[in-house]
């Protein structure tokens, strides 16, 4: 929801509480009644939309994250037990396909991973048998294979949300020009019997003055906390970057007393981020930003 919208739905909010408060005067007036009760359905679903759009699309991230880390945890466990059976069989060709190096796949875009997962499994299945010595199995395999899928099955719902904010936001300014025919009507009504019930008249216009909303622009806060504790994590640094094309756009913040950090506006799209702290492992992984929503990380420190 825009300012502007915000600014305007205060003051809907304000007349109608006034009107409810007035019925043995608006009672008076045939029309006003049905153009009211329109006014007050419209005002219901605009909340009922703005809840919608406030919404955290955290959830979806947090989860395509889990399932993220699941999978690369996964595929470097695997790489790790191929590498093993490669470097003694002296299989030189396999070890470079089965080998990922440190960080790579945390730092891989999805659609890459994916395709990385996939090659892994392809490439592993046939020599399962004599790599089974170094604790690989099938269970093993199918799990790898069980990752990738739930992660290929999530990776492109924030891209949906995207879609679905759209219709929101086409329906919420419908609602808002809906609105605003009413009151004029209503104004109408209102003026032409001013000097009935002056009283009511000054206290009606109070209401439907519009005033100043405030500024509400951040688009991302990131909670950096322990993962045992889930204590807040001050002073760990936190990068972040965006990809645009073939270059990085690219922010270091550092933690505060709170354990967070915020940006207040940032340009729509997937983002990836790197949290380190003194004492803990790395975390890596990736996050989306939409226009108009606030995109909230929680990322767990593990020693």
């Amino acid at each position: 929801m825009q300012n502007r919208q915000r600014n305007k739905l205060d003051m809907y909010v304000l007349v109608r509480s006034f009107l409810l408060a007035s019925v043995s005067t608006t009672d008076k007036w045939k029309a006003f009644a049905a153009l009211f009760a329109a006014f007050t359905d419209y005002v219901t679903e605009i909340f009922s939309i703005a809840a919608q759009q406030e919404a955290d699309h955290s959830g979806v991230t947090m989860t395509k994250q889990r399932q993220r880390d699941s999978l690369a945890k996964k595929m470097e466990s695997i790489s790790e037990k191929c590498r093993g059976y490669a470097t003694v069989a002296e299989d030189l060709d396999f070890r470079k396909l089965i080998t990922f190096m440190k960080g790579e796949l945390h730092n891989m875009a999805d659609a890459a991973l994916i395709t990385a997962a996939e090659r892994l499994y392809t490439q592993v299945m046939p020599r399962l048998p004599d790599i089974a010595d170094y604790n690989l199995g099938e269970s093993d395999m199918a799990e790898l294979l069980d990752f990738k899928n739930q992660f290929l099955a999530i990776y492109t719902k924030p891209e949906e949300a995207i879609v679905d904010t759209a219709k929101l936001t086409e329906r919420l300014a419908t609602l808002f020009g809906l609105c605003d025919a009413l009151l004029e009507k209503m104004d109408a009504i209102v003026l032409a019997g001013r000097t009935l019930d002056p009283d009511f008249y000054d206290g009606y216009t109070r209401m439907r003055v519009l005033g100043q909303a405030a500024s509400r622009t951040r688009a991302l806060q990131i909670g950096v906390v322990d993962n045992e504790s889930g204590l807040p994590v001050a002073k760990a640094r936190v990068a972040y970057w965006f990809k645009s094309g073939s270059e990085l756009q690219k922010s270091v913040k550092v933690s505060g007393a709170k354990g967070g950090i915020s940006k207040n506006s940032l340009d729509a799209g997937e983002y990836l981020y790197e949290v380190s702290f003194e004492g803990y492992n790395t975390e890596r992984g990736s996050f989306f930003v939409n226009d108009g929503l606030m995109t909230e990380v929680i990322v767990r420190l593990k020693k």
